[in-house]
């Protein structure tokens, strides 16, 4: 029997084909897509904070329990040091749907600057998925001075 997928929206590094290849998930392309009423911190991992007039872009994936656990289980937490939640939210496709989706977003963040390298990576991933010019900007403005 095949594994039962969920819908999980991806607004940071994990946007990144390369980044979940190396976590240990096979490569598949993924919609881009947005959820509203957030907006996105880079302080210093991507993280959303409640915003009532906000828009964060993403992509849109279908993953197992088991690769969710892989990215956002207790290994993935003692790793990263930061404990990202699941959440439910509606997730607007390029395409006009919303539908039903998992977010991880993680509470407790301790505010910090990023690293140039997370900042760029995640706007390489932005441009490679062309999310509009405001947003890709919006990502540039977490880059440490």
């Amino acid at each position: 029997m095949a594994a039962r997928k969920v819908q999980v929206f991806f607004y940071g590094s994990y946007m990144s084909l390369n980044v979940l290849e190396a976590a240990g998930l096979k490569r598949r392309p993924f919609a881009p897509a947005s959820i509203q009423g957030f907006e996105l911190s880079i302080q210093p991992f991507a993280n959303l904070v409640e915003s009532g007039d906000g828009v964060v872009y993403g992509i849109l994936a279908n993953l197992t329990h088991a690769e969710l656990d892989l990215l956002y289980g207790p290994d993935a937490e003692r790793l990263a040091g930061h404990s990202y939640l699941p959440e439910a939210v509606l997730v607007h496709t390029r395409g006009g749907k919303i539908v039903p989706a998992t977010v991880y977003i993680c509470h407790d963040m301790e505010r910090a600057l990023s690293t140039q390298d997370y900042v760029d990576g995640m706007l390489k991933t932005a441009r490679d998925y062309g999310f509009p010019r405001w947003y890709q900007e919006n990502i540039s403005a977490f880059r440490p001075a």
